[in-house]
């Protein structure tokens, strides 16, 4: 996916507002101007404005309601869109993005976690690497943004996802992780508890208004981000425990056999 962020984007839904009830007052204009021989005083006028705004605006709601709507979808995506320039953070949510529900700019798809959960957990995810690793990671991921960016600053998001510094970047980030892990219980625990208590605000009428991530949701997470490392790991195991050492290597497994527990 190539993608660029547009300098000033406007949703149409928003724009028109304007334009219809604008085009509905001047249609009334007319119509009443009909009635009284084509022309109106400036005193007529301010008395069907002043009807139009107090009797007719009642019959819009619904429609109003509907640009409202769009236009803060399209806000909030806008605004995640923007945070998420951050490369670090958006290379790492991509492996479960997809359990977001859809939405404009995003990968979302299945629905099962809320985007409420995006502060709360990358909080948790700074609090496992620290501030070093943080840093490092960010680094990396902007120079891989620069190779795989055009001259018009387009960028190859596929090519930055599969990119291998990627994946091996984003796999050391998931073992150190996973090593924060040795009391399973007690890590889970916090960490679902640490991103409960740093939801992101919702509109009371939201889908998602009163969702929580839970031990259900953790696991959906957790399973979900782990996947492609895990695979890595089982498949060729003596390599994974030469790069990791034979003590982290046994954490990170023994973290993976919790995830498949449930």
């Amino acid at each position: 996916m190539t993608d660029r962020t547009p300098c000033s984007p406007q949703s149409s839904s928003c724009r028109d507002v304007g334009t219809t009830m604008i085009s509905h007052f001047v249609t009334r204009l007319e119509v009443e101007a009909a009635k009284v021989g084509g022309s109106l005083s400036a005193a007529e006028i301010r008395a069907l404005a002043q009807h139009f705004l107090t009797a007719e605006q009642d019959c819009f709601g619904t429609y109003y309601q509907r640009a409202w709507d769009d236009c803060s979808h399209l806000r909030e995506a806008l605004q995640f869109e923007h945070t998420r320039k951050r490369p670090f953070d958006r290379i790492l949510m991509r492996r479960f993005s997809y359990l977001y529900p859809p939405r404009l700019f995003d990968e979302g798809r299945d629905g099962v976690l809320s985007r409420r959960m995006i502060p709360g957990f990358v909080l948790a995810i700074d609090k496992m690497i620290g501030p070093t690793l943080r840093e490092r990671g960010e680094r990396i991921c902007t120079d891989i943004l620069v190779r795989h960016s055009s001259a018009d600053g387009r960028c190859d998001w596929n090519a930055v996802y599969t990119d291998s510094e990627t994946i091996a970047l984003i796999d050391y980030i998931l073992g150190t992780v996973a090593q924060t892990f040795t009391d399973f219980e007690r890590r889970r625990t916090w960490m679902i508890d640490l991103i409960d208590s740093h939801l992101a605000p919702a509109d009371p009428a939201a889908p998602d208004a009163h969702w929580t991530l839970g031990q259900g949701g953790f696991i959906v997470l957790m399973r979900a981000m782990f996947s492609d490392f895990a695979r890595r790991l089982q498949a060729d195991p003596a390599a994974a425990r030469a790069f990791w050492g034979s003590a982290a290597f046994t954490t990170i497994a023994q973290f993976l056999f919790h995830l498949d527990e449930g």
